[in-house]
């Protein structure tokens, strides 16, 4: 082809001008295209770091610029190896070398590319043990990490350097029998006993078991974890056969059972043990046997435990003080309190006792035993029932038998929701005195006893409380606030309040006020359940306060004396306060009750009281009042109202063992008043 001059200038213009004006075509914009990861080293030590690195290309493979905080790094296995925001490579221990993949990720505009370098994760060199411990031996720390590959005696001492890390295989453990454990660690640096597996969880290993009376096993900064195998011992310490071994500044973590297990055998935490902590147990932080729960470690914490307890089992047999330790104290026991020695149990102030369902507290039933309980008013001692939704009658109380030492002494305690049982001592706090006389008589100070399903207080067989006794409290009780026999009411403590009982009253059952005595102006009644009779060859003479009131139940009379056998009554009211003998029902029913009987009452007084609704047949008289021999005018500015028989009936001596009474008590001066008595004011039989 021939070009012409012309044809080669036009080509030109064409070249020139863009053919047409179009504008030039511009090169591509950068895009991340690809991600480079490098860790340096490649290949570590289980225990060792990695650092990991990432940079960028485009789609030219030309650096492209990511800010460092855009990546984001994962590991392929998390198990072995996590990795940080800023590409650091953490590694955990493993069972073989193991390769695994770090990758880094990042997104700019719309392209998300990743990167990915291999991580190689080694054992660690370690030493293994699968042999008994039957020479004495110590383990370093530089030969860490000790994997234990067989459940090992220790026949002889093995010692254990501060910093020492133990590695349990599945399923094994350290049984002390004949040998030592002294493990040694320190603050910075303690003894360790883990998981061998790579994801350790909950049981993973049996744990520690010291069993063997004599041991010097010593425990100094040691922390054990994920051990408490459900099918040995089930507990990551377990102490049994005697054994007794000193644990200071020990920690428990994540035992599959219990933290600790202390069997009641006579093992124990031995003396100068103290801050021992356990958490994420799958059961107790510390079952122990009674008799030795004064051995406790002082000083540590519990949380997270299933449930945050220590539980009690057996019974006590030596004195001791069971202290307070930060959580409560589990009962799945009937714990007695006796022994040739008279063991003491004594309960330290700002203690919590939950007790399982029937369970209870007795002390003197089969031999002597003692029990003092030491509250405070800013931390008082707590005895209640194992539940978070509490209901009365969960457990059996409080029971002080007749063997219980007179230095028994409840203080600032709270006694609540007891009540079951298979007697009628149904009360939150039971004390049982002697049929002939004595028995537990305890003293109580500032003690409450509430939302019982029968009792607050039932006391047996002439139970009584102890001189000083002061501010019993009873509230929300099923059954009446307090039971007790009238030998005993005189010991009843002043200063407390009753509220929301099924019988806000005391009840007096029979039989007889043997000793002089004052039954106390509770501001609650007394009420009358049984034939109630002062008398006794001693002469005793019963006073009630002034503002006192009696209510007597059907067909019941209250007797001063007999024939033969002496006694008084001195109820001296006030006309503020006058003492009340009314009958035990909201009825106003003549002949309720039988009334009052005087016999050999010489020394009786009565003086603005108040006397009702009796007459009930049974008794030789049918008034309000009844008098069989002489004992002058005892009876003053008092009213009788509402009998079904006379105001007030005397003797005309016909009966066996009476005397004609002379004294005329409807005389003005005596300022007595009578209303309603069906057969007028006084009447003579």
């Amino acid at each position: 082809m021939r070009f012409t001059r012309a044809t080669l200038c036009i080509s030109t213009l064409l070249i020139l001008g863009g053919c047409g004006g179009d504008d030039p075509v511009e090169p591509p914009q950068p895009e991340l295209a690809a991600i480079q990861v490098t860790c340096t080293p490649a290949s570590v030590t289980a225990g060792e770091s990695s650092q990991c690195t990432a940079s960028a290309t485009d789609q030219s493979g030309k650096p492209f610029t990511v800010p460092s905080s855009s990546y984001r790094w994962t590991s392929s296995v998390e198990s072995v190896a996590t990795v940080d925001a800023a590409g650091k490579v953490s590694t955990k221990s493993v069972a073989s070398t193991t390769s695994l993949t770090i990758s880094a990720t990042a997104t700019v505009g719309s392209s998300t590319q990743t990167g990915q370098a291999t991580l190689t994760v080694s054992r660690q060199p370690g030493t293994d043990h699968s042999t008994n411990i039957t020479a004495d031996e110590t383990w370093r720390a530089s030969d860490n990490p000790h994997r234990v590959n067989a459940n090992l005696e220790v026949l002889a001492t093995l010692t254990l350097e501060a910093g020492v890390e133990l590695r349990f295989a599945p399923g094994f453990g350290l049984t002390i029998t004949t040998g030592a454990l002294k493990a040694t660690g320190t603050q910075a640096a303690p003894v360790r006993m883990v998981s061998g597996q790579s994801t350790p969880a909950k049981g993973d290993w049996q744990g520690l078991l010291f069993s063997g009376a004599g041991s010097t096993s010593e425990l100094d900064y040691v922390t054990l974890s994920h051990c408490g195998k459900d099918s040995g011992e089930r507990a990551c310490i377990a102490v049994k056969s005697q054994a007794a071994p000193v644990l200071r500044n020990v920690t428990v973590q994540n035992s599959g059972a219990a933290g600790v297990a202390v069997a009641d055998d006579g093992s124990a935490f031995g003396a100068g043990s103290t801050t021992l902590s356990v958490s994420g147990s799958a059961s107790y932080a510390i079952r122990i046997g009674a008799n030795q729960a004064s051995t406790l470690p002082l000083g540590g914490t519990f949380t997270d435990n299933s449930p945050d307890a220590i539980e009690l089992r057996g019974s006590v047999s030596r004195s001791q003080t069971w202290q307070k330790s930060g959580i409560p104290y589990v009962v799945n026991d009937l714990i007695k309190v006796e022994g040739a020695s008279v063991p003491t149990l004594t309960l330290a102030a700002g203690t919590v006792f939950r007790f399982g369902s029937g369970q209870g507290l007795s002390v003197g039933e089969g031999a002597q035993g003692e029990l003092v309980v030491s509250g405070t008013a800013n931390e008082r001692v707590i005895l209640t029932a194992d539940s978070a939704t509490p209901q009365p009658g969960s457990w059996r109380g409080v029971h002080l038998y007749p063997r219980t030492s007179s230095n028994s002494r409840i203080s600032s305690a709270t006694i609540e929701y007891a009540g079951v049982g298979d007697s009628a001592a149904t009360g939150n706090l039971n004390v049982y005195g002697n049929s002939g006389g004595g028995g537990a008589r305890p003293v109580v100070e500032n003690v409450i006893v509430r939302k019982s399903s029968g009792y607050g207080v039932y006391l047996l067989n002439d139970g009584g409380f102890g001189s000083g006794s002061t501010a019993l409290t009873a509230n929300d009780n099923g059954s009446y606030a307090i039971s007790i026999e009238p030998n005993a009411a005189g010991t009843l403590p002043t200063g407390g309040s009753f509220t929301g009982n099924g019988h806000n009253a005391v009840e007096l059952r029979c039989c007889i006020v043997a000793t002089t005595q004052t039954w106390p102006n509770l501001a609650i009644p007394y009420v009358v359940n049984a034939e109630v009779l002062v008398g006794y060859e001693t002469s005793p003479i019963l006073t009630l306060e002034a503002g006192t009131e009696v209510r007597v139940g059907a067909d019941h009379s209250f007797q001063v004396g007999t024939s033969d056998t002496p006694g008084a009554l001195k109820a001296v009211g006030t006309s503020t306060a006058p003492i009340r003998f009314v009958a035990d029902t909201t009825q106003t029913t003549r002949g309720y009750w039988r009334g009052l009987h005087f016999w050999k009452a010489s020394g009786s007084q009565l003086d603005y009281v108040t006397v009702s609704q009796a007459g009930a047949a049974g008794s030789i008289g049918t008034g309000n009042v009844n008098v069989y021999q002489e004992i002058g005018a005892f009876l003053t500015n008092s009213t009788l109202s509402d009998s079904s028989g006379c105001g007030v009936t005397i003797s005309d001596g016909t009966h066996s063992g009476s005397t004609t009474v002379t004294t005329s008590f409807i005389q003005a001066s005596y300022n007595n008043t009578f209303s309603n008595n069906a057969n007028g004011r006084q009447c003579v039989n």
